[in-house]
C-alpha cells in the first residue's frame, strides 16, 4: 500500500464525531447482556418484594399508616391494607387508631399518608445448597393459589407435629412436648412493646390515672396489688419530668419500684374525655398488637369502630424487662435484683455489684415465699459504680439477661424444664404487677423502663371458631381468677391446634398472629412443599421515604390520587414528594 492509500490520524474534530453504527451495535449488546445478567441474577440470587398486609407486623410492615399520638406523644404505625380494595380502589378510610402505649383514641390517623410497605430482598440461593432453618422469615408460592407469593416465619420443618398451646409452638413426639425456643438474639428481634415509661398522658395522670412504674411496698392490704401497694415512703424517688427513679440511701433493705399493668381501654378514655372520674384496675399483659388497633368505615379487614378493635384477650406471660441504671455509689453489700412474674412463680435475678456474680432464683409462692431455689451463678461485667443497660427475659421457658448488650451465658440451667416449671400455668393477681426491680447498698438512677413481651401464637384465629372465648376472656382480663377458669374450660377446643407436617413440607405462621393467614387457617392444606420455596427474606432495604413539608405529610398532585370504586379521584395520595429516607429501619431481618 502507498503512503497516499495509508489512513491518516483522525483530527480532533473527527474524533469527537458521533460513533460509527458498530458502537451502536455494542451499545445495544451491552444493554441486552446487562438485562440478561440482571434476570439470571433474579432468577438464581436474589429478588426484591414489596410486603403488601401486615402479617408479618412489626417485624415488616406491609401497607400502612403512622402518627404521633396525641396523648403521650407514642409512634403508631397501624396496618393500612383495608383501605384498598384488591383493584388498589379506595374502599374506605380509617378514622381512628389506638395508642399501643397509653390506650389513647388519636383520630389524626385518619388525615395521614399512607405508605407502601417495606420493600424487601429475598435471598435464594440458601435453600438451594442448605436447608431451611427453623424461624427463618421466608417467601414462597401460596399452597392455595401458586400465582401468590406469600412471606411468614417458617416454624415447622419435615416431618414434625406440632402443637400450638397457650402461645407457644411445641414439638410432639407421639409422647412427650417440647417447647421451641427461638435463639436470644432472635428472640429479641422479634418481640413486641408493651409500655415505654418515657412517653406518658398527662391527661390520664390528672384525671387520677396511676403512673404504671411506683415505688411499692409489700402491704396486707386489700387494696394493694398481691400484697403491693405504692410506698408512703420509700429510698426510690421518683422524678416525673425525667422519667426516673433515684435511689439515694446505701442501707440494706430492698427498696422496690414495680410495674402495674394499668392500661385504660376505650371506655376508660371516653370517660375522661367527657369529664367522668375513671376507675383505674391493673390487666393481664395480653396479646394486644398496636399495628391492628384501628377502625374505620368500609374497610376491607379491620374493625368499625374503635369498642370492636381486638384489645389482646389472651394473657401473656412471657415478659422482657429492659431498664438502665446509672450507679453513683456502692455500700457494703449492693445488690440489684430483677424479677418476672408468672402465674404462682417468680424468676429472679440478683446481681452482687461488689463482684459481679449474678443468681437466677425461683420461687413458687403457691409453696412458700421463703422457699428460694437457686438455679445458676455466673459472673458479669457489673461491678462497681456505672451506667448499666439491663434486659431481663422469661420467654419460652427460658431465662435470659443481658448487660450492656452482651448476652450473660447461663447454660442449660436458665432452662425452665424442671418440675415446677409448669405448675399451675394460669395467672395469678402476682401477673397484674408481673416486674419488679429493687436494690439495696447503692445510690443511683433507674431509668428507660420498658416492657416487651414475646409472640402469641394463637391456636386459631377463625372468628366464628373463637369469637365467644375471645369476648369471655377480654371481659375478664382484669380478673386472673375468673379468666383462668375461662381459659380453662374452653382453650383446649379453642386456643389450640396440631398440625402434622408432610415430608418435604414446611409450616409457615406470621408474627402477627391474631391478623395473619398462615397454615392455622389455610382450608384443606396447612403446609407449604418444598417446591414452593421462593427464598429467605434477607433485609429491608427500602422501608418507606418520609414526607416534609406541609405539616410533614408532604404535597400531593392530582396524578398521584387514588379512585374509588366508582372511578373518581379522591384525595387518597399514592405518593408524596418531598421524602428522605428512613435509614433506621434498614435493616437485615431476623
Amino acid at each position: 500500500m502507498s503512503k497516499k492509500e495509508q489512513s491518516a490520524p483522525a483530527s480532533p474534530a473527527e474524533s469527537s464525531k458521533a460513533p460509527p453504527q458498530d458502537g451502536w451495535r455494542d451499545s445495544i449488546e451491552s444493554i441486552i447482556f446487562a438485562f440478561l445478567l440482571a434476570l439470571l441474577f433474579k432468577t438464581f440470587e436474589a429478588e426484591m418484594f414489596v410486603i403488601p398486609t401486615g402479617s408479618m407486623a412489626p417485624t415488616l410492615y406491609g401497607r400502612h399508616k403512622e402518627a404521633t399520638c396525641s396523648e403521650c406523644g407514642h409512634h403508631i404505625v397501624v396496618g393500612a391494607s383495608g383501605e384498598l380494595n384488591k383493584n388498589a380502589e379506595l374502599e374506605g378510610r380509617i378514622s381512628e387508631s389506638l395508642c399501643p402505649n397509653c390506650g389513647a383514641i388519636n383520630t389524626s390517623i385518619h388525615d395521614t399518608p399512607p405508605f407502601n410497605g417495606d420493600r424487601i430482598c429475598v435471598a435464594k440461593y440458601p435453600y438451594e445448597f442448605w436447608e431451611p432453618s427453623r424461624w427463618d422469615v421466608f417467601v414462597f408460592k401460596y399452597p392455595l393459589d401458586p400465582k401468590i407469593n406469600y412471606i411468614k416465619r417458617l416454624v415447622g420443618l419435615p416431618g414434625e407435629t406440632l402443637r400450638i398451646r397457650n402461645g407457644n409452638v411445641y414439638l410432639w413426639d407421639g409422647e412427650t412436648e417440647q417447647i421451641l425456643r427461638k435463639s436470644p438474639e432472635k428472640q429479641q428481634a422479634i418481640q413486641i412493646p408493651v409500655h415505654d415509661n418515657a412517653f406518658v398522658s398527662e391527661k390520664l395522670l390528672a384525671a387520677g390515672w396511676p403512673e404504671r412504674w411506683a415505688a411499692v411496698s409489700r402491704s396486707e392490704d386489700v387494696k394493694g396489688i398481691d400484697g403491693w401497694k405504692e410506698a408512703e415512703t420509700s429510698a426510690w424517688k421518683f422524678d416525673d419530668k425525667a422519667r426516673s427513679f433515684a435511689l439515694t440511701s446505701t442501707n440494706n433493705e430492698w427498696a422496690w419500684v414495680r410495674y402495674r399493668h394499668y392500661v385504660p381501654n376505650v371506655d376508660d378514655w371516653r370517660d375522661i374525655d367527657e369529664g367522668r372520674k375513671p376507675i383505674p384496675l391493673p390487666r393481664l399483659v395480653g396479646d394486644f398488637c398496636g399495628y391492628n388497633a384501628f377502625a374505620g368505615s368500609r374497610l376491607t379487614h379491620g374493625a368499625y369502630a374503635t369498642h370492636k378493635i381486638d384489645d389482646g384477650p389472651f394473657w401473656v406471660p412471657d415478659l422482657t424487662v429492659s431498664c438502665r441504671l446509672k450507679i453513683e455509689s456502692v455500700g457494703q453489700t449492693p445488690e440489684v435484683m430483677l424479677e418476672l412474674t408468672e402465674g404462682v412463680l417468680r424468676y429472679r435475678c440478683r446481681i452482687d455489684v461488689a463482684t459481679g456474680s449474678a443468681v437466677l432464683e425461683e420461687v413458687n409462692v403457691q409453696m412458700s415465699e421463703q422457699d428460694v431455689r437457686q438455679l445458676v451463678t455466673v459472673k458479669t461485667s457489673m461491678r462497681g459504680a456505672g451506667t448499666y443497660e439491663l434486659d431481663f427475659a422469661n420467654v419460652d421457658d427460658r431465662l435470659c439477661l443481658w448487660i450492656n448488650g452482651k448476652l450473660i451465658e447461663f447454660g442449660d440451667s436458665a432452662v425452665l424444664t424442671v418440675p415446677g416449671a409448669t405448675s399451675n400455668p394460669f395467672p395469678t393477681n402476682g401477673d397484674l404487677t408481673p416486674v419488679g426491680i429493687a436494690a439495696h447498698g447503692i445510690e443511683g438512677t433507674l431509668s428507660d423502663l420498658k416492657l416487651h413481651r414475646d409472640i402469641y401464637y394463637r391456636g386459631t384465629d377463625d372468628p366464628y371458631e373463637g369469637d365467644t372465648l375471645r369476648s369471655d376472656l377480654a371481659d375478664n382480663i382484669r380478673n386472673p381468677e375468673a379468666w383462668a377458669e375461662i381459659y380453662m374450660r374452653d382453650a383446649a377446643a379453642i386456643d389450640y391446634t396440631e398440625i402434622v407436617i408432610p415430608e418435604d413440607s414446611f409450616l409457615a405462621l406470621g408474627d402477627n398472629s391474631p391478623e395473619s393467614s398462615d397454615g392455622r387457617l389455610w382450608p384443606g392444606r396447612q403446609t407449604v412443599p418444598r417446591e414452593f420455596l421462593v427464598g429467605k427474606a434477607f433485609c429491608v432495604y427500602w422501608p418507606h421515604g418520609v414526607p416534609f413539608l406541609n405539616d410533614g405529610k408532604g404535597i400531593s398532585v392530582p396524578p398521584f390520587y387514588h379512585k374509588d370504586t366508582k372511578g373518581n379521584r379522591t384525595d387518597y395520595p399514592t405518593h408524596t414528594f418531598p421524602f428522605y429516607p428512613q435509614f433506621w429501619r434498614m435493616k437485615r431481618i431476623r
